[in-house]
C-alpha cells in the first residue's frame, strides 16, 4: 500500500505545503462561505512556486494555485483547484471509493481544442467537493487525487 503513494509523490515532485500556501487565501474564503472548506494538507508539486487564490460565497468556494500570479485559471498556468458547492452531482467517468465508504467519481486528463484537468469529487453533507490538479502522470493522476481527496476527508473542516 505505501509503495503505490510513493511512486506518485516520486513521479509528480516534493510535495507542496498547503497550509502554509493557503495561510493568508484561507480566512478570507471561509468570511465569505458558509460551507465546510475541505483540503489536503499537502499535494505533489513539479512547480518552483505557487500562488494561491480564492473566493466563496454562501453556496460555494474556489480555491486555486496556479505556476504565475494572477492567472485566473488559464490552462498554461492552472495548477490546481479545490472546490464545494452545495447540492450538485459528483461528475467523472470512473467511479473511486474514498474513506469512509463515501463514494466519488474521477474525470481523467482530457484534451481537445484545450486540455481539462484531471479531477476527483465527492458528495459529502449535502455538498458537492471537487478537486482539479495537474498532479503526476496519466498512470498516477486516478492514485494522487483519491490520496488528496482521502486527506481532505479525514482532516475535516477546515
Amino acid at each position: 500500500m505505501l509503495a503505490p503513494l510513493l511512486a506518485v509523490l516520486a513521479l509528480a515532485g516534493p510535495p507542496a505545503d498547503l497550509d502554509a500556501l493557503f495561510a493568508d487565501t484561507l480566512p478570507a474564503v471561509k468570511a465569505r462561505t458558509s460551507l465546510p472548506i475541505l483540503l489536503p494538507d499537502s499535494m505533489p508539486s513539479d512547480y518552483d512556486a505557487l500562488y494561491p487564490s480564492g473566493t466563496g460565497s454562501r453556496r460555494s468556494y474556489s480555491i486555486g494555485l496556479a505556476a504565475a500570479p494572477d492567472c485566473g485559471g488559464a490552462n498554461a498556468c492552472f495548477v490546481a483547484d479545490f472546490s464545494a458547492r452545495k447540492g450538485g452531482t459528483p461528475f467523472g467517468r470512473g467511479k473511486v471509493t474514498l474513506t469512509g465508504g463515501r463514494h466519488g467519481r474521477f474525470q481523467p486528463l482530457s484534451c481537445g481544442a484545450s486540455c481539462s484537468p484531471p479531477s476527483i469529487s465527492w458528495k459529502q453533507g449535502g455538498v458537492t467537493y471537487s478537486i482539479q490538479a495537474n498532479v503526476g502522470a496519466k498512470t498516477t493522476e486516478r492514485r494522487a487525487l483519491v490520496r488528496m481527496a482521502n486527506e481532505a476527508i479525514k482532516r475535516g473542516p477546515r
